[in-house]
């Protein structure tokens, strides 16, 4: 079995680069340290793929911001661009495509933390759904929640839960906004892979939530960052600062129920994992 993933400079599909190694050779397109190159932002340019895959995984993603640049740049790499790898996976005889959408797909107007990014990213099932269903091409969608990991790669889009970690292991203590003690879903990227890997093997198809089965309140995870470190600080309300917003919590675990695999890192394990890859690095 042949995989290419379409991503190349993508945290994310590295590590499930790693977990697809086992199936057969996998290669990787993208526009840094890629085997072929390939640009979203630009659909006009089909990338120059010589060689068929069985099995494509679109990782890809841009997530927006408020101008209207980053607008137009949103909806061009995550709507667009996922019809321009549909085109790529026809174009190399794939039989199953995989996008990696976002829990983001499902906000409507008016839901906490509705923006571009949510929009686009459901106009990208949309747009998937409809090409794959006029060309018999398989397609699954997977819907991750947040997404971290022991090294740090995702820091970027997940700075609160980096930042909990720093702070517990200076032994500080952790402050949370407001009074309200929100909900989050936190998936530890190598369960992420673990699943898409499972995926290519059972070919299943559909479109499913991808979120860890505990749905911890961030008072929780802030608890688990200090246990893990174990030096000291404690949790604290700030009360003269606005509440946080719940996140949609987990309700379907029907993906795992199919592919036979439940993420299997929890939000106190995680931390543990972040502790002793911190402390391999001094």
């Amino acid at each position: 079995m042949k995989i290419l993933i379409v991503g190349s400079s993508s945290s994310i599909g590295c590590s499930i680069g790693e977990h697809l190694e086992h199936l057969g050779p996998v290669k990787f397109a993208g526009r840094q340290n890629a085997d072929f190159f390939c640009d979203l932002t630009h659909w006009d340019a089909k990338p120059t793929v010589t060689e068929s895959f069985d099995v494509v995984v679109h990782v890809a993603a841009d997530f927006g911001g408020t101008t209207p640049e980053d607008f137009v740049r949103a909806e061009l790499v995550n709507a667009v661009g996922t019809l321009s790898v549909c085109r790529l996976a026809e174009a190399c005889n794939a039989k199953h495509l995989i996008l990696l959408s976002s829990i983001f797909a499902t906000y409507k107007p008016g839901d906490p933390y509705y923006g571009i990014y949510a929009l686009s990213k459901k106009h990208a099932e949309e747009a998937a759904l409809l090409f794959c269903s006029e060309r018999a091409l398989a397609l699954t969608v997977l819907r991750p929640s947040q997404v971290y990991d022991a090294q740090g790669t995702c820091r970027k889009h997940q700075p609160l839960l980096y930042s909990m970690a720093d702070k517990a292991q200076a032994g500080q203590n952790i402050y949370l906004y407001g009074t309200h003690d929100p909900l989050r879903n936190y998936l530890y990227l190598e369960d992420l892979a673990k699943v898409c890997s499972r995926i290519v093997e059972t070919g299943i198809t559909g479109v499913f939530d991808c979120m860890h089965p505990q749905n911890p309140r961030l008072s929780e995870v802030a608890t688990a960052a200090l246990s893990a470190f174990a030096n000291g600080g404690s949790v604290h309300f700030q009360a003269d600062k606005p509440n946080l917003q719940d996140l949609p919590p987990a309700t379907s675990l029907s993906l795992y129920e199919k592919i036979g695999f439940y993420p299997l890192v929890d939000i106190k394990q995680g931390f543990e994992r972040i502790r002793q890859f911190r402390v391999n690095e001094l």
